[in-house]
């Protein structure tokens, strides 16, 4: 533990990995972010990866999957995509990406009657944000 420099709270817990960084090309569609993944109890990542996590941690590694399950959405990575402008994907490009009850998993479908998406606004997401697996 002595070597990790910072975030030692952050150690114990569940959280969600995601590079920091992604190109996309220049086509479209894009995925956006890289592929968001568990990080289970006791791991630590270097700079090329963002920790993603409540203030106090997921209670559950299901409600970490839902989250990661959210992050995996069109609807999420489109927002991301307002905000990001260069490979970096750094804290800021979260700013317009609501959060989500993550008690259970989350779907494009269920995300755009949430927020009353009408067919032209869903099918141009789609048309800009490839799916991911």
């Amino acid at each position: 533990k002595s070597d990790i420099p910072k975030n030692h709270n952050a150690i114990p817990m569940i959280k969600i990995y995601i590079s920091k960084a992604y190109g996309a090309g220049e086509g479209f569609p894009h995925q956006i972010l890289g592929v968001p993944f568990l990080g289970e109890k006791n791991s630590v990542c270097t700079d090329t990866y963002l920790v993603i996590r409540p203030e106090n941690g997921f209670s559950s590694e299901e409600e970490c999957n839902n989250a990661i399950s959210y992050m995996k959405t069109r609807f999420f990575r489109y927002l991301v995509s307002v905000k990001k402008k260069t490979q970096d994907a750094a804290r800021d490009v979260y700013q317009f990406v609501p959060l989500q009850d993550f008690s259970k998993p989350w779907s494009d479908e269920e995300l755009y009657n949430k927020y009353g998406l009408d067919l032209f606004e869903r099918e141009y997401i789609e048309s800009m944000i490839k799916p991911m697996e």
